[in-house]
């Protein structure tokens, strides 16, 4: 029939086998006695010399005929035939009873099949072993003799290819050769399963019948062909990195599946491949502490930056690094004044302990040393300062005159007063941080310590006893601590009210069509002009305050509708009670006053004045003690206009402002908006020449008055900055998210309705 598949069918049966046998044997006789009448025909010329006696032909026709009767070795072997069991093969792998119960029966077959058979000399052969050696051989044929070993009756699916190349070197054992015959099906993508009498082999395309495995039986796992889903917690690891290592390690019908939330990998593969993957996955899930070895040592007279220098410069002699195998960090830890020593050397950290030891002594406290501070993360003059005040208010009354001799007035050699002033804010915000660490009457000086700041070098020297060092080296470390910063992401633009926007931003956010976030707040605004400068502020201003993660969606939202046009958006890092501002525009000339001499000849002069214009931005962050960041912004967006105003040629700047003190947490985005500027316009439109003409011309013309609606809107997100990797970190969110808006901006503007007519 057209269109139906070739099956391939094979079949073997023990009795047909030996019928088989009987007929090739009768006709091996016949063949023997056909070459011996040839000999004897061509040596009939010699038969009268050789005197040999006539060979009588007929009557041995007659005893190789089929109509004579049977010999009596053919009639011996079909008489034991009849009286010999029948050995029929059934299914032999259901799925019940797996693989080794089929070995099994096999086994049992090959021998009862030998025993049947002990004159048969090349069977008990075959029942040795089977020797495999193939190169390039097409599927079909290791199917047909490995079948034929083991005595299966097989039909084999049209779509089964492949190639195999096997070498056993030495005879297999006929009941391992079942377990041979299914891993070269499987390398091939095959699969076997019984169907009635026969081995049905197919294209493994479907795994229906996978045993899935918890983690608590992972140690019961054993090297099997069977199919199996086995589920792999992770401990240390994650489940994504160790995914792309072992996955290589997989068979064709293998595969992995990530649950990352739960850190855990789903293996599904024939299970000695599983068992492959566990023991990969077990020698690289590990803890990154295992071979590491850290120690704590206590330090009890040394300043204890000063001790962690000293084993620095000792180790870099010695040339231990850090971040080779066998180096080793030193950490300090202030709180619990003392040194922590990691490396993945045991001997390594022995000899830190010792080199500790050998430093941490008592100096001696006969007389005063010299000794210079090398300040890390702060100002030198500042922390002399606060150090000198604290000495002032230690000493003894009677010795408070010595002291003010002994403090220093010139910190640096061209001081200024306002060093002083910054030098007493980091005094508040230094004895603030210090607030919660020992108490004052600990730092009972022994003698007068002098300290000198040195803003040049950045080093502090102290004179003073060794024992005084010490106290005043302890306090510098705990003040002299890297300064908190805040980068501040600003992003201002322009929206054009048109069509859902055309009743302002704030009637957009608040009609619950669109949920960015929440609380509303007055901002206040006014308008104002001063010398020819136009501040344009409308009342109604508000603060919009957004969900974390809302600000990308909300600035999609507005661009995606052609309404956002973006003046600035800069990036600002700023150190904690700093001013910083960002001014992008240019410097307009504006005439102040205008004055004229009484002379003969006629001559004005002009006072002229230039103003900033543009985007200019001035935030000053404060960060309290919570995380709450206390931000004072002032917004100004000018540009220079047509003087409309007065007769005198100078241009108007128009100005929108916003200026504003507000509390935010540690990266929440804030929007400030409300301030709305409206430009009217009047175009004539018409017919060439036609509109020309004196009165008719009208009936060729058109007039159309157009108003230009804009909302001036600010996003400000803070973020404290403890770490370069966290500035990072926010420095590459914020690039996303302009790169995120500048497909949109791209676009052509939409048309506003009153354009269309």
């Amino acid at each position: 029939m057209n269109g139906s598949k070739n099956i391939f069918f094979h079949t073997k049966d023990p009795v047909s086998q030996r019928s088989s046998h009987a007929s090739h044997s009768l006709l091996f006789r016949l063949a023997a006695l056909s070459f011996l009448l040839m000999l004897l025909s061509s040596g009939c010329a010699f038969n009268s010399r050789l005197d040999l006696p006539p060979i009588d032909m007929a009557k041995m026709n007659k005893a190789v005929s089929r109509e004579d009767k049977k010999s009596a070795i053919l009639e011996a072997e079909e008489q034991q035939e009849k009286h010999e069991p029948r050995i029929k093969i059934k299914d032999m792998t259901p799925p019940s009873e797996g693989r080794d119960n089929f070995a099994a029966k096999i086994s049992e077959a090959s021998s009862a099949s030998t025993t049947s058979k002990p004159q048969a000399a090349a069977g008990e052969a075959e029942s040795e072993g089977l020797l495999l050696n193939f190169d390039n051989a097409d599927i079909f044929e290791v199917i047909q003799v490995i079948a034929g070993t083991l005595n299966l009756n097989y039909i084999i699916d049209p779509q089964v290819k492949g190639v195999v190349n096997i070498h056993s070197g030495s005879k297999i054992p006929t009941n391992q050769l079942y377990e041979i015959f299914t891993k070269i099906l499987h390398i091939n993508g095959l699969d076997m399963r019984s169907e009635g009498d026969y081995q049905y082999i197919y294209v493994a395309k479907k795994l229906g019948n996978e045993r899935v495995s918890g983690p608590e039986k992972i140690a019961g796992l054993k090297d099997s062909p069977q199919f199996i889903i086995q589920v792999v917690p992770l401990a240390h690891l994650s489940s994504s990195e160790v995914l792309k290592l072992v996955e290589p390690y997989l068979s064709a019908q293998g595969s992995l599946y990530d649950l990352p939330q739960q850190n855990t990998l789903l293996v599904s593969d024939y299970e000695s491949k599983v068992m492959d993957i566990l023991r990969i996955i077990a020698r690289i899930d590990i803890s990154p502490l295992a071979s590491v070895h850290i120690k704590l040592v206590r330090v009890d007279n040394a300043p204890i930056y000063d001790l962690r220098d000293e084993l620095t410069e000792i180790f870099t002699a010695l040339k231990i690094n850090g971040k080779d195998f066998e180096g080793i960090t030193v950490v300090p830890l202030e709180r619990v004044n003392s040194l922590l020593l990691v490396s993945n050397s045991e001997n390594q950290v022995q000899n830190g302990v010792d080199w500790i030891k050998e430093l941490d002594v008592v100096p001696s406290q006969d007389r005063d040393n010299i000794y210079i501070y090398n300040v890390r993360n702060s100002v030198a003059s500042g922390l002399a300062d606060l150090i000198n005040q604290l000495i002032t208010e230690e000493q003894p009354t009677t010795q408070k005159t010595t002291g003010k001799k002994t403090t220093p007035t010139t910190q640096t050699k061209d001081q200024k007063a306002t060093k002083t002033t910054a030098n007493q804010k980091s005094t508040s915000s230094s004895s603030t941080s210090t607030s919660t660490g020992s108490p004052l009457s600990s730092l009972r000086f022994m003698g007068t310590p002098v300290v000198f700041g040195d803003d040049d070098r950045n080093v502090i020297l102290i004179r003073a006893l060794p024992g005084d060092y010490i106290r005043i080296v302890k306090l510098l470390e705990r003040l002299d601590n890297l300064p908190r910063q805040v980068l501040v992401e600003v992003l201002v633009a322009e929206i054009q009210l048109t069509n859902e926007l055309e009743l302002g931003l704030e009637w957009f956010l608040t009609s619950n069509k669109y949920a960015f976030g929440t609380s509303f707040s007055a901002v206040g605004a006014s308008t104002t002009t001063t010398n020819g400068v136009t501040s344009t502020t409308y009342p109604g201003g508000f603060s919009y305050s957004f969900n974390y993660g809302d600000v990308a969606g909300f600035l999609q939202t507005l661009a995606s509708r052609n309404n956002l046009t973006v003046l600035s958006s800069p990036q600002i890092l700023v150190l904690n009670n700093e001013k910083a501002s960002v001014n992008v525009g240019k410097q307009v000339p504006i005439v102040t006053t205008v004055t004229e001499n009484s002379t003969t000849v006629s001559q004005v002069d002009k006072t002229v004045q230039y103003k900033d214009t543009g985007v200019i931005l001035e935030v000053t962050p404060q960060i309290n003690y919570n995380g709450i960041i206390l931000l004072e912004v002032s917004q100004t967006v000018s540009k220079a206009e047509e003087n409309t105003l007065s007769d005198i040629s100078s241009p108007v700047i128009s100005k929108r402002e916003l200026q504003t003190k507000l509390a935010v947490k540690n990266g929440q985005a804030i929007l400030m908006g409300g301030l709305i500027d409206r430009n009217t316009s009047t175009t004539q439109s018409g017919v060439p020449f036609l509109m020309d003409i004196p009165i008719l011309g009208n009936l060729f013309k058109y007039q159309k008055d157009k108003e230009d609606k804009t909302e001036l809107i600010m996003i400000i997100t803070p973020y404290v900055i403890e770490s370069e990797d966290v500035l990072d970190q926010y420095s590459r969110e914020f690039a996303d998210k302009i790169k995120q808006l500048r497909p949109e901006l791209t676009k052509p503007m939409a048309a506003s309705p009153r354009d269309k007519w």
